[in-house]
Parts: structure tokens; C-alpha cells; sequence
């Protein structure tokens, strides 16, 4: 019984809330910076959650994520110039192609070193889908390759999400690597820590903030999540209404810039609903899981990961990739657009937020099929 209650939501916000200041105030010291908000977020979260001071399942985290990172997506994506995308994460595609490569190969050889029973075949397809898509893919593939033991099905799921975790502290921790940042240098990240911080640039450069451009940015974001969740019924397609909203986003940032003049501080605003985000994402890994059934999932699962980051930062090594770039493919692979995203704005790579999103919905759309594939090859 955690000290704080799942039905104590002011009481579980106020927590969250102070996760979410703790880790930008840390972000201001020497060693903070080098760890960087989200990932002390994570952490943070992630320790409150499995010593018992807060709930590893409550409302308030279900909220966050079905409200607040929708609405954080449009807010991050209102100053997105397309054409300005394309001409400086031109390689972000083929980046994003190598991590689902790569996360396909860490599928089999993780299939190859752990045992997961007589429903590998399954099992194996339906994580690889969610790990180069996302949840609903992850729905999606279950119920194309009739994975209906409600047991596994479960098991399954809670690995998923603690497996996310520990790709998430892995890939956050690598720009702090000094020989991993000699070897594969970044313009993205050179440039957020020769600024004090992106957040207090924008702050310095907000004179013109009025309650009215607030209001306007929250309102037009709603606006959008109301309009793309309406197209999304009508379009069955896994991870459809972050497809709606990202591409309806899109089209007022570059196609309606009179309307986009009338919001300020919506990039802050999104930013603090994903470093949010990054909290319930920690204080929902349930450690305990890998003492259950699904300990032999989460080890499938962390082959795969190491296999993904190795292979990438192999590769990118290789071939001078971007090393930000590399993680936010990585990200947009293994967690989706909305994750990718998060980190993006969260370490500062404001150019990488959009495509980011793009190469996140394509993972979407690709998903399901690889997942299917898989399990056909395996079973």
C-alpha cells in the first residue's frame, strides 16, 4: 500500500508536480546537466513509484497520458517550419530506418538467446510491433496473431512497459558519455549546451507573452486533439489520432500563421506536459514485474535494446550520423512520435521535434505488418 493513494489526485499531483521541478532544478547544476530533466524525471518517478511513496497505477497517470500529451503535441509543433525540417534532419529518415532494422535483428537474436515458451512466435511479434511502433500496434498485432491468454497478455504488457523504461534511462544517458560524444559528435547537442538552456532563452525572448496568447495557444491545442480524435474514429488505422493531430498540427503551423501569431508560450507550456509525461512513465515501472511471469519477456526485451543502441551507435559511428538525431530516431522507433517528441524538446533539439514526430507516425504505419511477419517466421 503506497503511502500516497491512487484517489488522492491533488495530493499524487503536488508529488508529480515537484518531481517535475526537482529535475529542472537539478538540470542547473554541473552534474544535472550532463544527466539532463527528463532523465532525473524518469528516475525520480521511477524510485517514488517502487519504494511505496506513490502509486504504480492511479488515474492521475492514465489522465496525463490520454490528455496532456495530446495537447502537448500540437503546443510543440505550432513553430514547426516544414521546409526548414527537411533541409536539417534530412537524415533523420535514414536513421530511424537503421533503428527499425536493428530492432528487428534484436528481435531474433533475443528470440534466439531466451526461451519464451511454445507463444515465442507471438510474444516476440507483438513486442517487436510496439517497439517500432507503439501501443496500438501493439493491440493491433495482438489480435491479428490471436494472442488471447489473458495471463500473457498481460505479462506481455507489463514488460512492454518496463522495458520501455529501461530503454528510455539507457538512451537518455548516453550523451553524457564523454568517448560516446567524441566518437559520434552532435551539432544538436553542442548547440543546446552552448545556450543556457532552451526553456530560459525562450523565457528571455517572451516579453510579449500576454494571458491571451496562453489562452489561445491551450485552446487552439484542444481544438486539434477534438478534431483529430473525430477523424481518427473514422480511419482505423493503428496509432491513427496522433496521426490526425501531428498532420493537423503541421498544417496550422506552415499553412495558418496569422492564427499561430495570436498564441505565445505554447513550446513551454508542451514541454512541461511532457516532462509530466516522463514522470507517470517512471512511477508507473512496476519493478516487481520481473519477479513475475514477465521476467523472461523483460530479458527478451533488453537483448533487443542493447542490440538496437549498439548497432546504432555502431552504424552511426560509421557513417557520421547525429548522434541527437540517432536518438530521437531511436526514440520515435522503440516509443512513438509523442516519446520522441518529449525528448526532444526535454534535451533542448528543438529542430529535431517535428521529425521526430514524422518518422514516429511512419513507425505506426509499418509496425503491425513487421509484427505480423515475425511471428509467422518464428511460429
Amino acid at each position: 500500500m503506497p503511502i500516497i493513494s491512487a484517489d488522492n489526485t491533488i495530493m499524487l499531483l503536488a508529488v508529480i508536480m515537484l518531481v517535475v521541478a526537482f529535475g529542472y532544478g537539478c538540470e542547473k547544476t554541473t552534474l544535472g546537466s550532463k544527466i539532463s530533466a527528463p532523465l532525473i524525471i524518469l528516475v525520480t518517478g521511477l524510485i517514488l513509484g517502487n519504494i511505496g511513496f506513490i502509486p504504480t497505477t492511479a488515474p492521475l497517470y492514465d489522465s496525463v497520458q490520454s490528455l496532456l500529451v495530446p495537447m502537448a503535441i500540437p503546443l510543440l509543433l505550432f513553430r514547426a517550419d516544414l521546409l526548414r525540417v527537411f533541409k536539417e534532419s534530412g537524415t533523420m529518415l535514414v536513421a530511424f530506418g537503421l533503428a527499425t532494422l536493428f530492432t528487428v535483428i534484436g528481435a531474433f537474436m533475443g528470440a534466439w538467446l531466451v526461451d519464451l515458451g511454445e507463444l515465442e512466435g507471438k510474444i516476440v511479434g507483438v513486442l517487436t510491433s510496439s517497439y517500432i511502433g507503439g501501443s496500438s500496434n501493439f493491440v493491433a498485432t495482438s489480435e491479428a496473431v490471436q494472442l488471447t491468454d489473458s495471463s500473457v497478455y498481460l505479462s506481455t504488457l507489463a514488460a512492454d512497459a518496463l522495458g520501455a523504461v529501461i530503454f528510455l534511462i539507457l538512451l537518455m544517458s548516453l550523451p553524457a558519455s564523454t568517448l560516446i560524444r567524441r566518437l559520434i559528435p552532435s551539432k544538436h547537442i553542442d548547440n543546446a549546451e552552448h545556450s543556457t538552456s532552451l526553456l530560459d532563452d525562450e523565457l528571455a525572448n517572451s516579453s510579449h507573452v500576454t494571458m491571451g496568447g496562453i489562452v489561445n495557444g491551450v485552446a487552439l491545442s484542444l481544438c486539434i486533439c477534438v478534431l483529430g480524435g473525430i477523424l481518427a474514429q473514422y480511419i482505423a488505422i493503428p496509432g491513427m489520432f496522433i496521426i490526425t493531430i501531428t498532420i493537423l498540427s503541421l498544417a496550422v503551423a506552415n499553412f495558418a500563421k496569422k492564427v499561430v501569431s495570436k498564441i505565445n508560450f505554447d513550446f513551454e507550456i508542451g514541454t512541461l506536459f511532457m516532462y509530466t509525461f516522463f514522470a507517470t512513465i517512471g512511477a508507473t515501472a512496476d519493478m516487481s514485474n520481473l519477479l513475475g511471469s514477465a521476467l523472461m519477456m523483460v530479458l527478451f526485451l533488453v537483448v533487443v535494446i542493447l542490440v538496437h543502441i549498439s548497432l546504432l551507435l555502431l552504424f552511426g559511428y560509421v557513417f557520421k550520423l547525429d548522434l541527437a538525431e540517432l536518438m530521437i530516431a531511436s526514440s520515435a522507433c522503440i516509443l512513438g512520435p509523442a516519446a520522441a517528441a518529449a525528448l526532444a524538446a526535454g534535451q533542448g533539439w528543438r529542430p529535431l521535434i517535428t521529425s521526430g514526430m514524422l518518422v514516429g507516425v511512419l513507425g505506426y504505419a509499418i509496425a503491425t505488418f513487421i509484427g505480423i511477419s515475425i511471428t509467422s517466421i518464428l511460429s
